[in-house]
């Protein structure tokens, strides 16, 4: 809080000298606070501390920005005048030009023929276009020249852009097709019975686990029992190929065993009835010959 008694006090009231630096000072603060109204306008200023050595940044800030601003001034005023001088220069130059040039153009012109005019007219419109600061023909077809070989070039160019850009036009559509069908295509659709499917296929793989796992039990299992020694793969091969040999003998023999399916069990009932069926087999036979000879009328 402010001491107002060491502020008032008659020997700072009363002393002159003290007067003179509160009115300077007061005067500076003045100078400072129109300096940051113009500096921070349309927005206030933002207050801070008062106290001597702000006062005495704020005042060389403001001297060296007012420097700078006349400065700028003079760095101005020095351009401006300099300008208008270029451009009396330039209008002084423009008026001798004419003054001097021009009656000579007119009698040129004046003095040319048709064709001439014409030809005097196609070298300065080719000049203008070609951007040639020179009129002597070999200039300006080597320019022209350049110009063409430049446009062939740029045709060219533009040819193959074309190109490029047709193809990947053709390329855009094909991916946008492609990519409906893909979001439409009834074959990239998921099925209804997803869910289903997910929880069956689940349930399979959960019960192969566990078969998978029962079968490594029961060949570790085997494993112990049976002997190792001399279990090989070649071995194995051997054994496998004499059980094929095996079967094929048990399968001749289960036919033949068919041809006797049916007779008695004893032998000597089994040759009688064997005899049997041969004397049936025997008038059959006779039966058919006197059939065939009946048939074709020629009595036996």
């Amino acid at each position: 809080m402010t001491d107002f008694d060491s502020i008032w006090s008659p020997a700072k009231v009363f002393s002159p000298t003290v007067a003179k630096q509160q009115s300077l000072q007061q005067k500076d603060w003045i100078y400072v606070d129109q300096f940051l109204s113009t500096r921070f306008a349309p927005d206030p200023v933002p207050k801070f501390e008062r106290n001597p050595d702000t006062l005495k940044a704020l005042l060389a800030l403001a001297s060296a920005n007012e420097s700078a601003d006349e400065e700028k001034a003079l760095e101005h005023r020095v351009k401006e005048k300099a300008l208008d001088e270029l451009q009396k220069r330039d209008a002084a130059m423009e008026e001798s030009r004419k003054g001097k040039g021009e009656p000579l153009l007119v009698g040129v012109e004046e003095h040319l023929t048709p064709e001439g005019r014409r030809c005097l007219n196609s070298v300065a419109l080719l000049s203008v276009a070609l951007g040639s600061n020179s009129t002597e023909p070999q200039k300006l077809s080597s320019h022209l020249v350049a110009l063409s070989s430049q446009e062939a070039s740029i045709a060219q160019q533009t040819n193959r852009i074309d190109t490029l850009h047709s193809r990947l036009q053709t390329e855009l559509s094909s991916l946008r097709e492609a990519l409906r069908n893909l979001e439409n295509g009834e074959e990239h659709k998921l099925p209804l019975d997803l869910t289903t499917r997910v929880t069956e296929w689940t349930r399979t793989t959960r019960h192969l686990r566990n078969k998978t796992e029962d079968y490594k039990d029961r060949l570790q299992a085997m494993e112990a029992v049976l002997p190792t020694e001399g279990l090989t793969v070649p071995a194995l091969i051997r054994q496998e190929q004499d059980i094929l040999v095996l079967k094929e003998l048990v399968l001749d023999l289960e036919a033949q065993a068919k041809g006797f399916q049916g007779l008695p069990p004893e032998k000597d009932l089994a040759r009688l009835e064997v005899e049997r069926v041969q004397g049936e087999l025997e008038e059959l036979e006779a039966k058919r010959e006197r059939l065939y000879d009946g048939m074709i009328g020629t009595p036996r």
